[in-house]
């Protein structure tokens, strides 16, 4: 699981909030380590148009179906892996949190304990 509350150094933040609708039913692998690891596409719209963004999570991502506007909350992180083609690579968004845009309560208080643990770490 990703970890966005912990603190913020010099390097840098990695930290995303995307709202948006899942285009993609969610497909679940089991690693050779045994782990299983969801994923899925998700839509939001920006100025330029609809951006299409790969979505990837620890453990089974059931209760994701297409058409369901959802909150994500994770990082960004780029993986590589071995394909037929040779060594192949992904960027996507690591999610530590899928939720329903239709549980208010629920993305208001993970937004906001995001946005509360950045401003301390940033000190603003």
């Amino acid at each position: 699981m990703v970890s966005t509350t912990t603190s913020i150094d010099t390097i840098g933040v990695n930290l995303v909030i995307l709202i948006g609708e899942v285009t993609s039913p969610p497909v679940q692998r089991t690693l050779q380590t045994g782990e299983v690891v969801s994923s899925f596409d998700m839509a939001t719209h920006v100025e330029e148009g609809r951006i299409s963004v790969p979505i990837a999570c620890a453990g089974e991502c059931d209760t994701t179906h297409v058409g369901d506007s959802v909150c994500v909350v994770g990082i960004v992180r780029r993986r590589f892996f071995r394909s037929g083609a040779g060594v192949t690579s992904r960027t996507e968004v690591l999610a530590e949190q899928v939720i329903s845009m239709r549980r208010k309560a629920n993305v208001r208080k993970a937004v906001s304990r995001i946005l509360e643990n950045l401003s301390a770490d940033l000190e603003i």
